[in-house]
């Protein structure tokens, strides 16, 4: 059995239901602009931002002008931030394995690309921000997923090693910046399933945060 000393969590469509939020809010605009193809697109850019989004909506959203793909990204944020702070919710079983995996003894922290006073507003709105010792925010590092920078600032910041650490993602983009920093991770696929790279990447793919806390208590022991 491998020792680990701390679990980190992804927050964004793995212990908050946000990503599939935004899912909805981008259907809202898209049908309000008579825009098919935004409707689908956020799947297409969950995880990425700045020039990288805007690259894959300019070769989505081929048939609108520039400035009607900035009119509907614009208020898709702007609505967004009211309808996720009324519907946001823990993701099943997020409950369940943060207070589970606490009682066993292990650090819990959180590595999430979402800004700092937005990651504490919904954590404290799901009644799960005193569980973790450490967060580090997007607005914190340089560089985004998939580069390892926030677990290794995390593991940094713990002092906890990364081959001492356990990652939970639902992303690619977050699975490569954890397996790219040293860390051991599980992912649980939140909107969209995993590419090869992956699987090949990922100790485990598991349906739910419930499987992998089975998996945790089955496969790994609490280091010292």
């Amino acid at each position: 059995m491998k020792k680990i000393r701390m679990v980190v969590f992804d927050v964004d469509g793995t212990l908050l239901n946000t990503e599939f939020l935004w899912g909805d809010v981008w259907n809202i605009v898209g049908k309000k602009y008579n825009c098919p193809a935004f409707c689908g697109a956020h799947d297409l850019v969950v995880g990425i931002t700045g020039s990288d989004l805007q690259k894959v909506l300019d070769e989505r959203l081929y048939m609108v002008t520039p400035e009607q793909r900035q009119t509907m990204l614009l208020e898709a944020r702007k609505i967004g931030m009211d309808y996720l702070k009324e519907h946001v919710q823990a993701m099943p079983y997020a409950y369940d394995i943060v207070v589970d995996l606490q009682a066993q003894g292990y650090v819990l922290s959180i590595a999430t690309t979402t800004n700092r006073a937005l990651t504490e507003e919904r954590l404290k709105q799901t009644k799960l921000f005193d569980r973790f010792s450490g967060i580090i925010c997007g607005d914190e590092v340089e560089k985004r997923k998939p580069d390892p920078e926030i677990y290794l600032k995390v593991c940094a910041a713990m002092d906890i090693a990364p081959a001492e650490t356990l990652v939970i993602e639902d992303t690619g983009f977050g699975v490569q910046s954890a397996y790219r920093a040293g860390c051991t991770c599980i992912m649980v696929p939140s909107v969209n399933p995993p590419a090869e790279a992956e699987r090949d990447m990922a100790f485990a793919i598991v349906k739910n945060l419930n499987e992998a806390g089975q998996l945790i208590r089955q496969v790994f022991i609490k280091g010292v």
